[in-house]
């Protein structure tokens, strides 16, 4: 569900994005282009229809409703895979595309991956890239080794928002593991992801493990038959003071992590003077594409649009 990202600046076009309009979509690996969001100068939209499990499917490009496009209809777009800018794709025709439980109508083009092609029912489907069109200015997200020196000074940081976050999910239900059990274990790094310096922004996945057993020897979780795990995910900054907690979420899982979600990064835009992340947040059974406004304070989805789920 995750890609590496490449590390060397890029960019789709030379011009930086400036404030005309464009639409940006998920590039499937098999050349489908899933629209899910579009700028007009000023704000983020969604035009695109979300699945269904009976959508409406257009005949023809020319039948494809007009309210469907935040301008008129896009049938050349520029691709960003693996971090750098990728050939220009025509779209041929528009397709449906099964996603989970549901459907996704999308645009069919002539892009060709490198990578072998995914059986259709593989959930949530591979994705290469981003579409846009007109081109903007892209840039990569940087994957980071969760050992790397510049998280040094990071650990006690989580640690703490983690544990402000598992109260809140705790007071939601009957927690198994007791507080002052739970806070004295350290949240295990699985996945960083950075960008930008001034500030520089982190998203974080992270976990904790329950292997515990209540005095009948049973595992106290419901709905696990071996264990529990509270997975967290969440945005930091860092500045010359250190590192900063913007947000933070804790859910309880199975271990084997069925209800977790995974972002896998797209890029980064700038858009006057705001920073937006551009992502798939994708788990088991359901996947969505958002693009996050983030900046030394906060963190906020302006798009978050369904990919489908069960």
């Amino acid at each position: 569900m995750r890609t590496l990202v490449g590390l060397v600046l890029c960019t789709v076009v030379a011009a930086a994005a400036d404030s005309s309009g464009f639409t940006i979509g998920a590039l499937r690996r098999d050349g489908v282009v899933i629209p899910f969001a579009s700028y007009d100068g000023k704000n983020w939209t969604m035009r695109w229809p979300a699945p269904a499990r009976e959508p409406e499917i257009p005949i023809n490009l020319r039948s494809i409703p007009s309210k469907w496009w935040a301008a008129s209809p896009l049938t050349t777009w520029a691709t960003w895979v693996d971090g750098r800018a990728g050939a220009a794709v025509n779209v041929l025709r528009p397709d449906v595309v099964d996603v989970h439980c549901v459907r996704q109508v999308g645009l069919r083009t002539d892009y060709a991956s490198r990578l072998p092609i995914a059986p259709p029912d593989e959930q949530p489907y591979p994705k290469d890239g981003l579409a846009i069109a007109p081109p903007q200015t892209l840039e990569p997200i940087e994957t980071i080794e969760v050992r790397a020196p510049q998280l040094n000074g990071f650990l006690p940081v989580l640690h703490e928002a983690f544990d402000k976050a598992e109260r809140i999910t705790a007071g939601t239900f009957n927690h198994p593991v007791p507080q002052r059990v739970r806070e004295q274990m350290e949240p295990s790094i699985e996945a960083v992801y950075a960008f930008g310096q001034a500030p520089r922004i982190y998203y974080v996945e992270s976990h904790r493990q329950y292997d515990v057993l209540t005095a009948e020897g049973r595992f106290p979780f419901e709905d696990s038959p071996r264990c529990g795990m509270a997975f967290g995910t969440g945005w930091f900054s860092r500045d010359e003071k250190g590192f900063h907690s913007l947000d933070m979420s804790v859910r309880i899982v199975r271990c084997d992590k069925y209800g977790a979600t995974y972002m896998l990064p797209f890029g980064a835009m700038h858009l006057g003077s705001r920073t937006y992340w551009i992502a798939q947040f994708s788990g088991w059974d359901h996947e969505r594409y958002a693009v996050v406004s983030v900046d030394s304070k906060t963190a906020e989805a302006v798009v978050n649009a369904s990919g489908g789920g069960c």
